[in-house]
């Protein structure tokens, strides 16, 4: 009986390390809230991103950024079903080069899930005509949302740096 005790102890004290051991939440940040303006969380994503030299150089003087505007939120999200509280965007001035980054802030209590899912399905990586985004990638930590569309090196550098937010 007590070898039975104390395996139990054992087993019971080894699950409760592994968990307490374990990140918080599943993976996805989504129990993490980021604070402060998203244009700061942006300027953080950037720094902290691994991008390559020549990307960093063309963002120099030639990318625009700011609150998306009412009267282009379709365009630049792909869709006006996603309801947001804040936002924030980064882009090339010039098309010629396919790639955005967008940052949502959902209004309290909204379905994250069904946001990206919806931006996912909707997303256009050749709304820019003559060039096409090779990668799209939709994220959340917590209630903000990560969307952005260009190379695969980008896209997967800015993913990384967002997700990092969360932990």
């Amino acid at each position: 009986m007590r070898k039975k005790r104390t395996l139990l102890l054992s087993v019971l004290t080894a699950a409760l390390l592994l968990t307490s051991c374990g990140k918080s939440g599943s993976g996805d940040a989504a129990d993490v809230n980021l604070i402060g303006p998203l244009s700061d969380i942006m300027d953080t994503v950037y720094e902290n991103a691994d991008l390559s030299q020549d990307f960093r150089d063309s963002m120099e003087g030639s990318f625009d950024s700011g609150e998306i505007p009412a009267d282009s939120a379709e365009y630049m999200i792909g869709t006006a079903d996603v309801e947001y509280a804040e936002s924030y965007y980064s882009m090339p001035m010039i098309n010629a080069v396919p790639y955005q980054c967008i940052l949502l802030r959902l209004p309290e209590g909204a379905d994250v899930e069904a946001a990206k899912q919806t931006i996912s399905d909707n997303a256009d990586p050749r709304k820019w005509i003559c060039v096409e985004a090779e990668s799209v990638v939709v994220e959340n930590v917590g209630e903000v949302i990560l969307f952005v569309m260009g190379d695969t090196n980008t896209t997967n550098a800015i993913r990384s740096a967002f997700l990092a937010l969360g932990e």
